[in-house]
């Protein structure tokens, strides 16, 4: 199928001690493109870190966007996949079968086969770590689909953030296992905290949407406060993600809450200074650790075995 491509150059790792300007310039790779006229529903697509791309859209543009990580029932004019290897499994089968619905493609990828089902392909730099490329792809993916304004204001929060909280945001998680909770908007931001955690640290991390965890979760926090307490470097601590009333009032009757609290300015500030932010903190943490955050075997063994999934083999192979 023939496609439209747009590529531009990019490093290989983001370079924790040029974090300002690594972040600027990604996010301002893809200003100049035309956006393409996605007129009517747009499905967001993608896993991982990819798909928090999706995620953010969603609630920082005001354009009618849905979001899932597998394909959805209702009928859609447009597919946002977003894959950063181009061969993710689950968001090709997702293509595949929106396809067949009638809905056209615009694929944000470095490449692998995800472009052979697009009809539009923004192309994204090479050999890039999939979770170092979220700048990248945010960028893309805001600049497609024709919210430049909300672009630049993700260019402005990376520079008005303020960096120097990191370190105690850094001193509290040590050693310990965040359980991250948040709500609204400020669930993508959440997310990818967790996700970072993970990947860059090799850090456990949990996240609980508030108020679901009201019903469940958060009851251990009430029973055996020894191994949360926050004079103790060990155990389990409840981290609060957002601005608005639930997160107030969870970090006040949540034991040994912390929370933190992005400066109120609008949605695109909040979500992007955070995730800029939390980004750095999964760097410095994987730092103090002195863990690999490039080697990811477990996640690579995971992902054959997804690929070797017969209801998957069948549909997408």
């Amino acid at each position: 199928m023939a496609t439209k491509k747009h590529a531009v150059s990019g490093p290989r790792v983001m370079n924790i001690n040029n974090w300002e300007s690594e972040w600027v310039e990604a996010l301002s790779a893809y200003l100049k493109i035309k956006a393409v006229p996605m007129k009517g529903t747009i499905f967001a697509t993608g896993m991982g870190g990819s798909g928090i791309v999706g995620e953010v859209l969603k609630h920082i543009t005001n354009k009618n966007i849905k979001f899932s990580k597998l394909p959805i029932k209702e009928k859609v004019d447009w597919v946002l996949a977003i894959s950063y290897s181009g061969n993710t499994t689950e968001t090709i089968y997702s293509v595949k079968q929106m396809r067949k619905r009638g809905a056209k493609v615009v694929a944000i990828t470095s490449g692998g086969k995800l472009p052979e089902y697009a009809d539009y392909v923004v192309k994204l730099p090479v050999g890039m770590l999939p979770r170092d490329g979220f700048p990248y792809m945010l960028s893309a993916a805001l600049a497609v689909v024709g919210c430049k304004k909300e672009l630049r204001e993700a260019i402005k929060a990376v520079k008005l953030t303020n960096l120097g909280q990191a370190k105690k945001i850094v001193e509290l998680i040590k050693g310990r296992t965040p359980v991250i909770y948040s709500s609204g908007w400020m669930i993508a931001a959440a997310k990818r905290f967790k996700q970072q955690l993970n990947e860059n640290a090799k850090m456990f991390a949990f996240f609980s949407k508030m108020p679901d965890s009201f019903h469940n979760d958060i009851e251990p926090f009430f029973w055996d406060n020894k191994p949360f307490s926050a004079k103790r470097k060990e155990g389990f601590v409840p981290v609060i993600i957002g601005n608005g009333y639930l997160a107030y009032k969870t970090a006040q009757f949540l034991p040994n809450a912390f929370h933190i609290k992005a400066k109120k300015t609008n949605k695109v500030l909040e979500v992007v200074s955070s995730i800029y932010l939390l980004d750095y903190v999964s760097f410095k943490l994987a730092e103090e650790r002195k863990a690999d955050r490039i080697s990811i075997p477990g996640i690579t063994m995971g992902r054959q075995v997804i690929s070797g999934l017969k209801s998957f083999h069948t549909k997408v192979g």
